[in-house]
């Protein structure tokens, strides 16, 4: 015989007021020259991306590896000239016509 669940109106109430997806996840970095690049991820969970985890990881561990989101062989940064970065997670605001409305 199956169990059912049974909530409490707490457990009820966070669950209304938890945010629903999708999610745009925001990794900013500073290189040391000066520049600096936002990348964008959206996902459907506010958990943070695995591959925002590892570059937290090796800059934290001042490693001299390349960093590339998706494995991208053209775009990417040297986690040893990140100087500081920026993490960012929110929904994504809504479309124009929806706000006229």
């Amino acid at each position: 015989m199956a169990k059912e669940k049974k909530t409490t109106e707490v457990e009820k109430d966070v669950a209304q007021d938890a945010p629903k997806g999708p999610f745009v996840h925001q990794l900013k970095v500073h290189l040391v020259g000066g520049q600096e690049y936002t990348l964008n991820e959206v996902t459907n969970s506010q958990d943070i991306p695995a591959n925002v985890v590892a570059f937290i990881n090796a800059w934290r561990e001042k490693k001299d590896v390349w960093h590339s989101p998706n494995n991208d062989p053209h775009f990417g940064v040297r986690v040893k000239d990140v100087s500081l970065y920026e993490y960012r997670v929110g929904v994504p605001a809504p479309a124009k016509e929806d706000e006229a409305k």
